[in-house]
């Protein structure tokens, strides 16, 4: 890209642009937080809509020929013959014709523009379950498609709650030293050696219950930025040490500038990569916190939606065995968490000087 000849950028995007598996990851990761914009859109229902007589409905197969035929994409009807284990069989004798764009359940486009029209659906409103149903008979891909709103932001609204908390205090406690410094590295210490998911769980024990949807989310924000603030607070605190006897911080000092001008002004931009890496690394370990807060039903409950409370579904080894489409969301988390990794390891060897 032009864009890049002739700027700082221009040798570690050459870096990164070599790195296949990087570009890939980032690929995934763009093509996931754009469709938060488009959750209504690209899910065929709501993420709470109940089809009662469809309680866990296997996945439709696609279908594109008839008797040699092709006619497009279409699925056949899914009959119960047994509910009490939740058995369907195929009756080949109704087809339900698949097209794109179709009105369905109303929602806001980006959030703030009513629609009803849909990526896809059926020409005679039949539902459609390319990934099945739960036990309450709701569309396991809508629910993940929703979901993916909570467990892709609280990641990053967790780090940078952690990063904003190890810029000042870990900044100003490398920068002043002395009992300041020896006092919070011990505090940032004793965090650390705490086994993180135990910690998790007694942080999420304090919490009030009787709360709503919007407040469960702020707190389980807090109890994952917590851990990650003591690990970014050290980090930082090192660099700053490093820094702060340089020539430029030096002339900043003489010229009257405040601690925290300088801190925020003039080191912090020196050490801006560290950061960027720092959150590409984090936002994995926040993304599984939450999916097991939410898996052992301690994190985001009903009626919001995220990929570890759909997990929770899958905690019963026998449903599990019987019903194998509720692993679903497992394959996406790790497929998220694995893409996060291999662009930040991309990232970290563009950025390094030494390379």
């Amino acid at each position: 890209m032009k864009l890049f000849v002739g700027t700082p950028l221009e040798i570690p995007y050459l870096k990164f642009k070599k790195q296949k598996l990087g570009v890939f990851s980032l690929g995934i990761l763009l093509l996931l937080y754009t469709a938060l914009l488009f959750e209504g859109f690209l899910a065929p229902y709501g993420p709470n809509t109940k089809f009662r007589d469809k309680s866990y409905h296997p996945p439709h197969r696609v279908r594109f020929f008839k008797e040699g035929k092709f006619i497009g994409p279409y699925v056949h009807e899914y009959v119960l013959v047994n509910p009490i284990f939740k058995s369907y069989q195929v009756d080949r004798s109704k087809v339900h014709r698949i097209r794109f764009f179709v009105p369905g359940e109303p929602y806001k486009l980006f959030f703030l523009i009513p629609s009803t029209i849909h990526l896809f659906g059926t020409t005679d409103g039949a539902p459609v379950f390319l990934l099945g149903t739960d036990n309450l008979g709701r569309d396991l891909l809508s629910r993940m498609i929703y979901g993916a709103k909570i467990s892709l932001t609280i990641g990053f609204v967790s780090i940078f709650l952690a990063l904003f908390g190890g810029i000042l205090i870990g900044g100003l406690s490398g920068y002043i030293g002395g009992i300041t410094d020896w006092l919070i590295m011990r505090l940032a210490e004793i965090i650390i050696l705490l086994p993180t998911f135990y910690f998790f769980l007694f942080l999420r024990s304090v919490m009030p219950s009787d709360i709503s949807p919007g407040q469960r989310f702020f707190y389980i924000t807090a109890i994952l930025a917590i851990p990650s603030w003591a690990g970014s607070a050290r980090g930082i605190r090192n660099w700053v040490l490093s820094l702060k006897n340089a020539d430029f911080v030096v002339a900043a000092v003489i010229a009257g500038a405040s601690k925290v001008t300088i801190l925020l002004r003039h080191i912090i931009p020196q050490i801006r990569h560290i950061l960027i890496l720092n959150i590409t690394l984090s936002v994995p370990g926040i993304i599984l916190g939450e999916a097991g807060l939410s898996f052992l039903n301690l994190g985001i409950t009903e009626p919001s939606v995220s990929w570890g409370m759909l997990m929770n579904a899958a905690m019963d080894i026998n449903i599990l065995l019987r019903y194998p489409w509720l692993l679903s969301p497992a394959i996406i988390i790790i497929l998220t968490v694995f893409s996060f990794f291999a662009f930040g390891y991309a990232l970290k060897d563009a950025l390094d000087p030494r390379t």
